[in-house]
């Protein structure tokens, strides 16, 4: 499987890259490769909560019963620069 990837710029203080530095160094890895590493396990974590699917499934239920307004992006652009 091809993945594409994006680069994307971080800013960190020195004391955390050095922090950063020292554990990329213990786990034998370069240091971009150890935050890359460390950011996809994070990513991977993610678990939706019983609150939040219980407000999907709300939206979702409202949605199909056409109680939702929307308001398309130029309007709300519009709306919120007055």
């Amino acid at each position: 499987m091809i993945t594409t990837k994006n680069r994307k710029e971080v800013s960190l203080d020195a004391q955390t890259l050095a922090i950063l530095q020292i554990q990329a160094d213990r786990d034998g890895r370069k240091l971009k490769n150890y935050m890359e590493q460390i950011l996809k396990e994070k990513a991977n974590e993610f678990e939706l909560t019983e609150e939040y699917k219980a407000l999907m499934d709300d939206m979702l239920e409202k949605h199909n019963k056409g109680k939702v307004s929307y308001t398309s992006w130029d309007d709300f652009k519009a709306e919120i620069s007055r």
